[in-house]
């Protein structure tokens, strides 16, 4: 018997995803957002790679998230550029 098809558009709380993901989860959903919106400001994948502290693949996968998705509308629309703050540590050092 096949799998039930789920909407896949949730609408979860933004005040409730801090207390869902880890804290490198949540790292990682800052870094894309902040890759996300750094594309649409035209930087380059280098410079970004660079400014975000991430590899390039990094980058370039985030890259082909936003084209595929519907996240340049939700970017443009966005008033903050980042809508959460985390101040965990990095596996090398602490993040700025």
């Amino acid at each position: 018997m096949p799998k039930p098809k789920l909407d896949k558009k949730v609408n979860i709380p933004s005040e409730i995803i801090p207390k869902l993901l880890t804290n490198s989860e949540m790292r990682m959903l800052k870094n894309r957002w902040e890759i996300a919106n750094l594309l649409e400001d035209g930087l380059s994948i280098r410079n970004i790679a660079k400014q975000v502290k991430v590899g390039t693949d990094t980058v370039v996968r985030t890259a082909r998230m936003v084209e595929k998705g519907d996240i340049k509308k939700v970017i443009r629309k966005s008033s903050e550029k980042l809508p959460f703050k985390t101040n965990t540590p990095w596996i090398f050092g602490k993040h700025e």
